[in-house]
């Protein structure tokens, strides 16, 4: 079996936007929050596009915070020397629409309705389903003296081999991105097995990866410090 065929073996296991289009979703009210430095938790953003809302600073919910907690002592009773580093949390619900429509427009020539859907969905999450603008959806590696340890892929590198499962990295980043995946399910997250540095809590993927009957986080957009909105 070659390469291609591997992955494609892999992606046909992943979640697809009709998976999660139908979760239903009974939001509660929780508010967003900054995720506060630990010694083993700390926070990077990896872009500016939510400077203008946040700062330098990462928001999820309050849930979410609290279980990033628990990994980050899980990881300090594994190896006091690395830390979970979370570099993106909560996506403002316009910045989603944004970059969803920026890449339909790019595809719309290859393909029209669901498969259109479908397609931008492996590349930017359709808003209505996405994690990150609900506040439960984060990306997080795991670093030593504030360097990544080996994952065979860096963090938002967008490529096959970026599947958590891929058998075509070395065995050190296999066993890397195991010990990340085992600490956050530990933990409550649901993955997303198409980019092991994803990982949610209470919006439609993590309902679907743990068969709840319903998604708590709804999408909503930022106003300001610990006030949001539908």
């Amino acid at each position: 079996m070659n390469k291609q065929a591997v992955y494609q073996l892999l992606e046909d296991k992943m979640l697809r936007y009709a998976d999660l289009v139908g979760v239903p979703v009974r939001p509660i009210q929780e508010e967003l929050v900054p995720i506060k430095a630990r010694p083993n938790l700390v926070t990077k953003p990896i872009n500016k596009d939510m400077w203008a809302y946040t700062g330098d600073l990462i928001y999820v919910r309050k849930k979410v915070a609290s279980k990033l907690k628990q990994a980050a002592k899980l990881l300090a009773e594994y190896n006091p020397d690395l830390q979970l580093q979370v570099v993106y949390g909560y996506r403002a619900l316009s910045i989603q629409q944004r970059l969803f429509l920026k890449y339909k427009r790019q595809l719309e020539k290859q393909y029209t309705g669901s498969e259109l859907l479908e397609a931008v969905h492996r590349l930017i999450a359709v808003p209505e389903i996405a994690g990150h603008p609900t506040g439960g959806a984060i990306d997080i590696q795991i670093v030593k003296s504030g360097k990544p340890i080996n994952m065979g892929t860096g963090i938002w590198v967008f490529t096959n081999d970026s599947f958590i499962f891929s058998p075509f990295i070395n065995k050190a980043a296999q066993k890397n991105r195991q010990l990340l995946r085992s600490l956050m399910l530990k933990v409550g997250f649901a993955p997303f097995d198409g980019e092991w540095w994803h990982f949610s809590y209470g919006d439609k993927e993590w309902a679907k990866y743990y068969k709840k009957p319903y998604a708590i986080y709804e999408q909503v957009e930022f106003r300001s410090e610990n006030q949001w909105v539908k």
